[in-house]
């Protein structure tokens, strides 16, 4: 894991200086830019207390969908849930934007959940079936493109055009090959997990329940900005953010309404996806007020600021996702540059789009995986912050535990610490909640601190024990070893209260 100190910046502009790639004129770029940022700052005295009355917004370009669109048949993929779990994978906060939805069916039964997402220019709609999944797209016709104009304007109707058999397996072909590259389908999760289970007694637990977890490769510029949403916030909020975002500044594409056959015929039923915003929208005029008026708080000052500092880059976007071919410590250097991005978020970037596999993201969720399934312990008072030390050393134990694709490990583990997901795993003290102290071991000292009711209790427990003595630790709280106990075991316990 790469250093967290206040120099980090420093060195990423001279790492950059260094390295034979277009990323080191963009970084230094990106100083310029926020020196001029920060000089401006101590020269313009304070704006005015806001008014009563609604500032004018800025004009910004308004993006009209294509009036003709084209639909592929669904094409069924056969994989095993072992190598992909579609609904574990899209739920557990990598992105967040797949929507799920069922529809009713002219028979008046209920389809089987669709997943929805606009990428690459088109909108994916996905199913889950008994042997893998199918999908189907729906792109702008090649005869036309999205057009900017500054006023708005609603089309009548929505078109869908026909093609040969020639163009429908080439499209076809393209979206196979999408699919490929972004659940990252030449990993095999088999052998993955069956050398995670024979490296992890607690991996092994969980594993039965959460399979086919992968991590997606996605687009480095939604992966970014959806993370600068993170920032103190949970799934549903940053979904919310994700959504707004694509509304106000994605491009839109008007879809038809699913009908029996695809001719020629004009719908005027439709409805309307937004692909992720460019840099360029993002880096707009009034982009930080517009999204302050919907809810961002201070993460729309990191967005716009981020935006604007990539946009006057020698590479601009390209900078991002020339990060891939640098080595990870570089790649996360480059990254902290930014607004908004601490080493959570570069770490998530690093793992979820620029191909950094063994990177861990350390959270709240992570750190208490590590202290309950894990045994890390502190001395003294439990910290209320995860420190550099902190961060550091829950990383390195993980990629020490799991190798290269740690970072694909820990996604496992933290899916199942998810309440919308938790369900699925069975509370069985023998399976999922049990830490089991080696034989021969005379004295354990935990030191365990507990938060109730705002009063902090601290509590010093000596065990000592001929055999095995199994523990329960649920939520940081030690539970009596002997209520878990067989009847008829003998364990000699003392126990001091400080």
């Amino acid at each position: 894991m790469a250093a967290l100190t206040r120099t980090t910046r420093k060195r990423a502009l001279s790492l950059a200086k260094d390295t034979p790639t277009t990323s080191a004129a963009t970084i230094k770029t990106t100083a310029t830019t926020r020196a001029t940022i920060k000089t401006t700052k101590t020269t313009t005295p304070k704006a005015p207390p806001p008014s009563t009355s609604a500032a004018k917004p800025h004009p910004r370009k308004t993006l009209h969908p294509p009036t003709k669109v084209h639909s592929t048949p669904w094409v069924s993929i056969q994989i095993p849930r072992s190598e992909l779990d579609l609904t574990t994978t899209l739920k557990c906060g990598q992105s967040f934007r797949w929507q799920r939805e069922h529809q009713e069916l002219p028979s008046g039964e209920i389809s089987a959940p669709t997943w929805s997402c606009v990428l690459d220019r088109r909108v994916w709609f996905i199913q889950e079936t008994d042997d893998g999944f199918r999908f189907r797209t729906v792109r702008p016709s090649s005869s036309t493109t999205t057009t900017s104009t500054k006023s708005p304007a609603t089309p009548a109707g929505v078109t869908w055009r026909t093609t040969g058999k020639e163009e429908q397996e080439e499209l076809e072909k393209l979206d196979r090959a999408f699919l490929r590259d972004y659940f990252q389908l030449d990993v095999s999760l088999t052998e993955l997990y069956a050398k995670w289970s024979a490296t992890d007694k607690n991996f092994k637990a969980k594993a039965p329940f959460f399979p086919g977890v992968r991590m997606l490769r996605q687009d480095p510029v939604e992966n970014l900005f959806c993370f600068i949403c993170s920032s103190n916030n949970n799934i549903s909020r940053i979904t919310q953010m994700a959504a707004k975002m694509c509304s106000e500044y994605g491009s839109p594409l008007t879809v038809p309404l699913e009908q029996e056959s695809l001719d020629s015929t004009t719908s005027t039923s439709s409805r309307t996806f937004y692909e992720f915003p460019t840099i360029e929208a993002l880096a707009q005029d009034g982009v930080e007020e517009t999204l302050r008026s919907l809810g961002f708080g201070y993460r729309a000052k990191y967005i716009a600021t981020t935006a604007k500092i990539i946009q006057e880059m020698e590479d601009g976007e390209a900078w991002l996702h020339g990060l891939r071919k640098l080595p990870y410590e570089d790649a996360h250097a480059a990254l902290l540059t930014l607004q908004g991005v601490g080493p959570k978020v570069a770490d998530c970037v690093c793992l979820m789009s620029l191909d950094k596999h063994e990177t861990i993201p350390v959270d709240t969720h992570v750190w208490q995986i590590a202290v309950r399934d894990y045994r890390f312990r502190f001395e003294g008072k439990a910290p209320k912050a995860i420190s550099p030390a902190i961060y550091k050393a829950v990383g390195r134990h993980f990629v020490d535990l799991f190798g290269g694709y740690a970072g694909w490990a820990h996604s496992v583990l933290f899916a199942a610490d998810l309440r919308t997901i938790e369900g699925r795993v069975k509370e069985d003290p023998d399976v999922v909640k049990q830490e089991v102290v080696e034989e021969e071991v005379e004295r354990i000292v935990m030191k365990v601190e507990l938060k109730m009711e705002e009063k902090v209790m601290v509590v010093k427990q000596e065990i000592e024990e001929e055999t095995v003595v199994t523990e329960h630790i649920k939520d940081i709280k030690l539970e009596d070893p002997l209520d878990t106990l067989p009847t008829g075991r003998r364990v000699s316990k003392r126990r001091k209260a400080v």
